[in-house]
């Protein structure tokens, strides 16, 4: 799985269109978010949070929508397949990648959008902790969605109409975890409950996605 790791990484920094696309959307989209609050500061602050995970949200489902189209349309799936590897296989480097090159972008750029929103730092890093404990679970949503639609074209509503009844859990408890986080800390009720839907969405997700990537393979 490591070689495969690695091609995907290689392939995503020679092209890096797709990673550069979601960063740009997020930093547009939260830019359009502030104006429409009127750059007001109390309610920049408020809001920040809220803003901050819709961006992740959409930047993702933007990346994942069409990851899987480009080694189905080149055949690369049945040469892995012939080669032994299998589909889980498969899924796991896909969402590694997706980390790295996605979200991994975005919370380096969490403390930027935190002065944006005139909060304090504490507020950032408790949005950046919010992010980091959801990221398993919004990659693994996210992943699957790609999987059960992968091979068709214009995925993204149906991406997020499939994605979006497990998500809303993830964005409740993570804005939970950060209006906490200033008085209890990291380790909060509502970070607690977002590590642990992270941890049931990679066990539901991984096996499902790679099911229904497996057909591909065939």
């Amino acid at each position: 799985m490591s070689a495969m790791l690695f091609r995907d990484l290689r392939i995503v920094y020679r092209d890096p269109r797709g990673w550069l696309a979601s960063l740009i959307f997020f930093a547009l989209f939260l830019s359009i978010f502030a104006i429409a609050l009127d750059g007001e500061p109390e309610r920049l602050a408020e809001n920040a949070a809220s803003a901050i995970w819709l961006g992740t949200i959409f930047s993702l489902m933007i990346s994942f929508e069409n990851i899987f189209d480009r080694d189905i349309q080149t055949g690369h799936f049945e040469q892995l397949s012939l080669s032994g590897i299998n589909a889980l296989s498969i899924v796991v480097s896909k969402m590694i990648t997706g980390f790295i090159t996605i979200l991994l972008p975005i919370l380096i750029v969490i403390p930027l959008a935190g002065i944006l929103f005139n909060t304090e730092p504490a507020a950032s890093a408790g949005i950046m902790m919010s992010v980091l404990f959801g990221a398993p679970a919004l990659i693994a949503y996210s992943i699957l969605s790609a999987a059960l639609l992968a091979g068709q074209r214009n995925t993204g509503f149906l991406m997020i109409l499939i994605s979006l009844p497990f998500i809303v859990p993830v964005i409740i408890f993570a804005l939970s975890g950060v209006a906490s986080y200033a008085e209890v800390g990291f380790w909060n009720t509502g970070f607690q409950a977002l590590c642990g839907i992270s941890i049931i969405a990679l066990t539901i997700s991984i096996p499902a996605a790679a099911a229904a990537l497996s057909t591909h393979l065939e």
